[in-house]
């Protein structure tokens, strides 16, 4: 019954979130995942290290680590890359992702800006054949192995900004769609690597007092299979300290709040789960540690690191 189970939630991942996407809840802090148009978007070098573990306490359930960087070469161009690595039950798909954008300058002044962005992946598939059980004793597709190749694929993606204020994007990913034979057998099993589309659109409010508040929405669809939508809050002030929520379309409450010291910032959530998944998990967290190095003077992204001045000399005014 729990490799039944567990066999469930696996196919309920991949039509929900996409088949070789993982699911993450602070996405708006790392457009870069999804949208290789972010690309050099933002006016300093971004790393981005990203933990989450869903459904906590259920067997089985999947954890993905990531990390990501991201900024400008030369003038109008942004270079950015990926490692991660997703696990789910027996399963495990770990990639690295190239990407690249231009970033156009759509006023004379570069208050809008269009980011047009292409990328490249290559995903390793692997599964744990010891850690299954089928009906069928000979089973070829256990007999035989898993193939666990590297996947090629591409990306595309396009980001808006206004300043710091407004952001909207449209990306594509797996756009090859390859079709690869996974299990090495006599009868070809094809596993195709569905598209996966985003929309993704935001903006940054100034309040009084120092305070920021910044409504999200983001839309998935998985091919023509699914589709998933979600809306967030952020409220942050003087760009220290940020909280907020997010509601995931018959999934999931989530709940957040975060850090900005230095050239750091953290940041953690929490998800609530909705669906009936809910009676077997513990509900999911995600961690991220973000370091944002050589931040352009004068730049409205994140905070001041006045430490990077550390060799300068002073003299005291008398």
């Amino acid at each position: 019954m729990k490799q039944i189970l567990l066999l469930s939630a696996c196919l309920l991942t991949s039509i929900a979130f996409g088949q070789q996407v993982s699911l993450n809840s602070q996405y708006m802090f790392n457009e870069i995942s999804f949208n290789p148009g972010a690309a050099g978007s933002r006016d300093y070098v971004s790393i981005h290290l990203n933990g989450r573990r869903q459904w906590a306490g259920f067997e089985g359930a999947p954890t993905t680590q990531s990390l990501t960087s991201h900024g400008n070469i030369g003038k109008n161009f942004g270079l950015g890359g990926s490692v991660y690595n997703d696990v789910t039950g027996p399963s495990r798909r770990t990639g690295v992702s190239i990407m690249g954008a231009y970033q156009l300058k759509l006023s004379a002044n570069g208050d809008h800006r269009l980011g047009m962005g292409l990328g490249v992946s290559f995903t390793q598939h692997f599964m744990d054949v010891d850690r299954l059980q089928t009906y069928l004793p000979e089973d070829p597709a256990l007999a035989n192995g898993f193939n666990n190749t590297f996947v090629p694929d591409a990306n595309v993606g396009f980001y808006y900004t206004f300043k710091d204020k407004g952001f909207a994007g449209i990306s594509g990913r797996n756009l090859v769609e390859s079709n690869r034979d996974l299990l090495n057998f006599e009868e070809t099993v094809v596993n195709p690597m569905v598209r996966n589309y985003y929309v993704y659109g935001g903006y940054n409010f100034t309040l009084p007092k120092k305070w920021n508040l910044k409504p999200v929405a983001m839309f998935r669809m998985i091919d023509a299979l699914a589709y998933q939508f979600d809306v967030s809050v952020i409220a942050s002030y003087n760009n220290l300290l940020w909280f907020g929520g997010s509601y995931r379309f018959e999934d999931a409450a989530v709940a957040m709040a975060g850090v900005q010291f230095s050239v750091f910032k953290l940041g953690y959530s929490y998800d609530f789960t909705l669906s009936d998944i809910k009676n077997y998990s513990a509900g999911s967290h995600e961690l991220f540690l973000e370091l944002q190095i050589f931040k352009k003077k004068g730049g409205s992204n994140g905070t001041k690191v006045p430490w990077l001045k550390r060799n300068r000399i002073y003299s005291p005014s008398i």
